[in-house]
C-alpha cells in the first residue's frame, strides 16, 4: 500500500509524544529508514513490524532513534542570524559585560554543528573585536553521537555553506577530499554534548537559546508544554528563546514578556525589558 508508512507513523508517533503534523512533509527520510530495518529484521510489512514493536518493548528505542530529521546547513533562516548579528548578540554581549560573566548560548538539537558554528562565525567576524575580554560560550547539544562526530570533524559539503558571507568562507574554511572543513579555531568557543532534550538540559544559565525545527515541531503538545517550561529555568531573565521560522510557543506557556512575531524570537520576563520587539 502506498500510503502504509505514513498510516503505521500517525499510529506509532504518538506513543512516542511525537505527532505526524511535524513529519508530514520529512517522512519519507523516516520511512526509508524504517523500510531498511524492516528488511535487516526479515519483516515484510508494517503490520508485521508493529507486531516485533508489540512483543519487542526494546524496538522502541530503535524507532526513536530513526525519526530524527538531520536537516540541517549554515546560515539557515538568513533572517534570524541577520537579526542575531545585527541586534541581538550585541546588546546581550553588552548585558554579560555589565555583569562581569560569560556570556553563554545553547544550540539546542545541533545536529552536525552548522548552527553553533554560525554563531561562533558570527562572533569571530563581527562582536570578537568589540568584546575582546569577554568569555563567549556555545553548548551544543544533540542525543545523535554520530551526528555530533560529524560537527566535531566540522567538514562539510559545499551545499551546506551557500548561505555564509564569500569572504567568511575563504577565510574559515579549508577544502580538501572530504569538503569544506572549518578551522579548528572556532570549536574553541563549543562544547559539545551527547544529550536528550527530553530527559536532560546541559548545566548553568543561558542568555540565547536555539531550539529551531525541534521541539515545537515534532513533540506533542504536552511534551512541548514540560520542556518550554522547564527552559524559562535556564533562560537569563532578558535573555532570549529562538525558535524555528514556522514554529510558536505553545498558548500556556507563561514568562515572555515579548515576541518578535516574524521571526519567532521571544524575550525572558525581566524587570528591565533589555530589548523591546518593534
Amino acid at each position: 500500500m502506498k500510503n502504509e508508512c505514513a498510516i503505521f507513523l500517525q499510529w506509532a508517533l504518538p506513543q512516542m509524544k511525537m505527532r505526524w503534523s511535524g513529519f508530514r512533509k520529512v517522512h519519507k527520510q523516516v520511512c526509508k529508514r524504517i523500510r531498511h530495518r524492516m528488511n535487516t529484521l526479515n519483516l515484510p510489512n508494517f503490520g508485521e513490524y508493529q507486531s516485533w514493536l508489540a512483543n519487542h518493548p526494546k524496538e522502541w528505542d530503535v524507532l526513536d532513534s530513526m525519526c530524527r530529521i538531520t536537516i540541517s546547513r549554515f546560515y539557515r533562516d538568513w533572517a534570524v542570524f541577520d537579526f542575531l548579528m545585527d541586534n541581538l548578540l550585541h546588546r546581550l554581549a553588552m548585558k554579560a559585560k555589565y555583569e562581569n560573566r560569560p556570556f553563554r548560548c545553547w544550540s539546542a538539537g545541533c545536529a552536525s554543528g552548522e548552527e553553533p558554528y554560525t554563531l561562533a562565525l558570527i562572533w569571530h567576524f563581527v562582536l570578537r573585536k568589540k568584546f575582546p575580554a569577554l568569555d563567549f560560550q556555545i553548548i551544543a547539544t544533540d542525543i545523535d553521537e554520530r551526528l555530533l562526530e560529524r560537527a566535531k570533524k566540522g567538514c562539510y559539503p559545499k551545499g551546506s555553506l551557500k548561505g555564509l558571507p564569500k569572504p567568511w568562507l575563504d577565510k574559515a574554511f579549508s577544502v580538501n577530499e572530504i569538503g569544506y572543513c572549518i578551522h579548528s579555531s572556532f570549536s574553541k568557543s563549543i562544547k559539545w554534548i551527547k544529550q536528550d532534550i527530553r530527559i536532560s538540559f546541559p548545566s548553568g544559565m543561558f542568555d540565547l537559546l536555539l531550539c529551531r525545527n525541534l521541539v515545537a515541531t515534532y513533540f506533542e503538545p504536552s511534551l512541548q508544554r514540560a520542556i518550554f517550561n522547564q527552559m524559562k529555568a535556564v533562560l537569563r531573565p532578558g535573555g532570549f528563546l529562538v525558535l524555528g521560522r514556522h514554529e510558536k510557543l505553545p498558548d500556556e506557556i507563561e514568562g515572555f514578556s515579548s515576541k518578535l512575531e516574524k521571526l519567532n524570537i521571544y524575550e525572558m520576563s525581566a524587570n528591565h525589558i533589555f530589548f523591546n520587539a518593534p
